[in-house]
């Protein structure tokens, strides 16, 4: 048996050894529980036990009051988890671990901060008042201080800034000399050595009037420390704004700097590099004795001049740093790169003591220098800086879906959010978001604080423009034609461009590579797109794409299919940009077999192609159109326009079959079982036959893609006759080829696995699934958080089933099938009636059933007939239950 956690480091909180919550109900059951968990693993008397839980009046047979509590706790947490002794009962550990136990281990260990993270509120919440809690919540509270005490020294040794945290702390304990010391100590660690003084003058006050003692050892030895620490000289510039999402940069620039002379931070303009430099070198104050200096080199171009006012200093900079233990900061390399690179590699080598930290939009490329590239901010570093700047401007301001938006749209540069968040003083998120089409003309006003070249988005990207060659902004105008990125074969035979231009526009920030593709930011993109002149290039970014397709389409059925799955997946958005009459025509069979089926639909309404006008067609007319052809781009269309003609979808799955060329006949069988399992005559045996020969041709032809469709309708028609472990071992199958339908697979194991006994793994599956939903898929999304609610509310918790059926409702879904509209509606049924809400379960069974016979797919017919059959049963109504399981029963066959 697994462990029980049980947490009383907050409100009571129990977790089964699957992970899931278990409820302990009862007040007294509940103070139980945590008054054995406060001696875990020790025996508690029975008298002791009494008197605690009754302090003032015990009832009249109190031991058999404690034996009913026991018995109650047991049910809820385990037999095993409570022993009984002669003498009273204990909270046997193991099996049971307590939050509590593990607090205490983690400080008696120095993990102080693992420590901390177990503490989720008051301890003892549950019974905070009781005379028993007293004396451990108070032993709890003095430990956690002194855990937060270890964690602030760890803090400050690793250089991270504490001193807001250490102040609010001391402000709140003014007689702690602990936490007044560790202030002092952070404020010395930053260079304010005087703060730090003050701090010790006024605890020392304090003491002596309330206490009438001196300053004890640890706040004397750090009065010492402040008093021997000489004040580090720099030129910094004081913070306006707080730092904000680069901590972990932060933590790499420095470690960077221990190991190495030469650092350069790396990036696109507005991407932070300056601050993050600053920030970088204020942490490292006390590393340098002899100075931290800044060195603005944008508006120069006298690198050495620059360096000499920074410095205060007539004498030549490799001359006065020659034996000084300094860090120079050379901000804004990229316009004068080649003397900054010349002029800190002759620093470094006649200045052994001298450390120097770049900022530059391209590497100074010299011997000894590490790159500290710079990404953009992730959604949630974006979102806190766009908030942290908003209320600057707009103190009301709350963070919405919006917010998220903008700072995607934005490519997560610190700059732009930044100039966005100004904008909030006039326009809400989502009007922002509506005029981010012309994000660059938006962004048009910045703080006068600023220079000039970081007022507005465009005088950013300006700056980067105007320092490239002829070549390089032709190549950079050119890529602005690719949507999402591009291959390096896709970039020359579009764009003409070189690998050394390319390289170079990697290298100055402007192109983001990454693995074997290139893309800009849709920022540069926006750009570069209005540098652009004439349609030659977007004319040959069509014709390169649509020779790729038609290139690709007839290696889409055989062994090189999930290589160019994945080539053409990842070029989505150019084929899209680059869609015309053939395109659309060679791109069918990518739809199907993606999965894509709405999208010829959509695309047909714009494009005048036969395939398209067939789709725009009634569909009787459509089949017969079709009934002359057997090709691939035919089955495409069958597939997503087939209706409810199975006649027609029968005679075409037999001229498929009669085919010589074994991928038809293949195909062929796919069809038969899709028709075989539509036909409400009970031909289940018949369809899982031809999906089994599906299978395997398509095994034998290395199509994984038409194996995976013929795996998961035979795991479908299996499942359907209860044939469960059968079905789960089809669908795991199809999962593990990893190339089709991943979302509707990992749902159909997920329920499997669940009617097999695997719920753990069940939910597991399924959370993950939800997390990693692409956004733009909101039938997966739905069909993943429908699966979650049969799960919970088959575990019994109805109000989390009723959660992720609302949150199922509430995404829009207008392409949805019916079947599976059915089988959400029933799920949601079920849960209303163990909710008790029988009236608006029938009505949930009504519509299920209703959706569910606008199609021919007999197994989702049944499953919805044989749950209203079940609604009827339960209320009295025989005679209907067994009509609707006749007619279920017939349909399974």
């Amino acid at each position: 048996m697994g462990a029980v956690w049980v947490g009383v480091l907050g409100e009571l909180e129990v977790r089964g050894p699957d992970g899931e919550r278990v409820e302990v109900g009862g007040p007294m059951v509940r103070t139980l529980l945590v008054r054995l968990a406060v001696d875990a693993g020790r025996i508690v008397t029975t008298d002791r036990l009494i008197a605690d839980l009754w302090p003032e009046s015990a009832p009249a047979e109190p031991g058999a009051a404690l034996q009913s509590l026991v018995a109650r706790l047991r049910r809820a947490i385990g037999r095993a988890t409570i022993g009984s002794h002669p003498t009273g009962y204990r909270l046997e550990v193991p099996p049971v671990e307590v939050d509590l136990r593990q607090f205490e281990r983690a400080i008696a260990e120095g993990r102080p901060r693992e420590a901390l993270e177990l503490w989720r509120g008051c301890p003892l919440a549950d019974v905070g008042d009781a005379e028993f809690a007293r004396a451990p919540i108070a032993r709890l509270e003095e430990l956690r201080a002194t855990a937060v005490e270890a964690r602030i020294d760890a803090d400050i040794a690793a250089r991270r800034d504490v001193i807001a945290e250490v102040e609010e702390l001391a402000a709140a304990q003014p007689l702690r000399e602990g936490l007044h010391a560790r202030l002092m100590r952070a404020l010395t660690a930053k260079g304010r050595q005087a703060d730090a003084l003050a701090v010790y003058d006024r605890v020392r006050k304090l003491l002596a009037e309330q206490l009438g003692v001196d300053p004890g050892p640890e706040l004397r030895e750090a009065h010492l420390q402040a008093l021997r620490t000489t004040s580090t000289r720099s030129n910094l510039p004081a913070r306006l704004t707080s730092f904000v999402g680069r901590d972990l940069e932060l933590e790499q620039v420095t470690r960077a700097l221990a190991a190495a002379r030469l650092v350069t931070l790396t990036g696109t303009g507005g991407a932070g590099k300056t601050r993050l430099a600053i920030e970088a070198a204020e942490r490292l104050l006390t590393e340098f004795p002899d100075g931290v200096w800044l060195i603005d080199l944008a508006p120069t171009t006298d690198v050495a001049a620059a360096i000499r006012e920074a410095l205060n200093t007539a004498d030549h900079p490799r001359d006065y740093l020659a034996t000084r233990n300094s860090l120079l900061v050379l901000d804004n390399c990229e316009h004068v790169i080649d003397a900054a690179a010349d002029f800190a590699a002759g620093l470094l080598a006649r200045c052994p003591r001298l450390k120097i930290l770049a900022t530059s939009r391209e590497p100074l490329s010299i011997t000894g220098e590490t790159l500290c590239p710079l990404r953009p901010l992730a959604d949630n570093q974006a979102v806190t800086l766009f908030t942290d700047r908003a209320r600057a401007v707009s103190p009301d301001f709350r963070p919405d879906e919006s917010t998220v938006d903008i700072c995607r749209a934005l490519d997560g540069l610190p700059l732009a959010i930044e100039l966005a968040a100004a904008r909030t003083r006039s326009l809400t998120p989502a009007q922002l978001v509506e005029r981010l089409g012309d994000r660059i003309g938006l962004l048009d006003k910045g703080t006068r604080a600023a220079p000039q070249r970081h007022r507005t988005l465009r005088a950013v990207i300006d700056w980067s423009w105007d320092l490239l060659d002829d070549a390089e902004r032709t190549l950079l105008s050119r890529l602005s034609v690719f949507a999402g990125g591009a291959t390096l074969e896709a970039i020359e035979r579009v764009t003409d461009g070189t690998l050394d231009q390319l390289t170079s526009l990697v290298d100055k920030s402007l192109v983001v590579a990454t693995e074997e593709r290139y893309r800009l930011l849709e920022t540069i993109r926006e750009y570069a797109a209005s540098k652009l002149d004439g349609d030659e290039t977007r004319q040959r970014h069509t014709e390169y794409y649509t020779e790729l397709v038609e290139r690709a389409e007839p290696l889409l059925r055989g062994p090189e299919q999930a290589t160019w799955l994945a080539r053409l997946t990842a070029e989505r958005a150019n084929l899209d940009l680059a869609m015309s009459p053939r395109m659309f025509t060679a791109r069918l069979w990518l739809w199907l077999l993606l999965a894509q089926l709405q999208d010829p639909l959509r695309w047909a309404e714009t494009i005048d192609t036969d395939e398209a006008r067939l789709l725009r067609a009634p569909t009787e007319e459509m089949l017969d159109r079709l009934a002359l052809e057997d090709g691939p781009a035919t089955l495409a269309l069958v597939v997503v326009r087939s209706g409810d003609n199975t006649a027609r979808l029968s005679g075409i799955a037999k001229r498929l079959g009669e085919s010589v060329d074994p991928w038809r006949r293949a195909a062929g069988e796919l069809l038969h079982g899709y028709v075989a399992s539509e036909i409400s005559d009970g031909r289940v045996a018949t369809a899982e036959h031809h999906f089994t020969r599906a299978a395997t041709a398509f095994r034998e032809l290395g199509d994984q893609v038409g194996l995976s469709y013929a795996l998961m309708f035979l795991s479908i028609s299996l499942a359907s006759r209860g044939e469960n472990e059968a079905a789960l071992k089809s669908v795991s199958e199809a999962l593990a080829l990893g190339v089709h339908m991943p979302t509707l697979l990992q749902v159909q194991s997920a329920q499997l696995q669940a009617r097999t006994g695997d719920i753990a793994g069940a939910r597991r599956l399924l959370e993950r699934a939800e997390r990693s939903a692409p956004e733009d898929d909101p039938v997966s999304l739905t069909r993943i958080r429908n699966a979650l609610a049969e799960l919970a509310r088959l575990g019994g918790r109805l109000d989390e089933a009723l959660e992720w059926h609302q949150a199922a409702l509430a995404v829009d879904h207008p392409d949805a099938p019916n079947q599976f509209l059915a089988h959400a509606r029933t799920n949601y049924a079920l849960t209303l009636a163990a909710l008790g809400d029988r009236e608006e379960a029938g009505r949930q069974h009504e519509i299920a059933v209703e959706l569910a016979m606008r199609t021919k797919d007999a197994p989702a017919r049944a499953l919805v007939l044989e749950a209203q059959a079940d609604w009827y049963e339960s209320g009295g109504d025989q005679e209907q239950a067994a009509a609707l399981r006749a007619r279920a029963a017939e349909l399974r066959g």
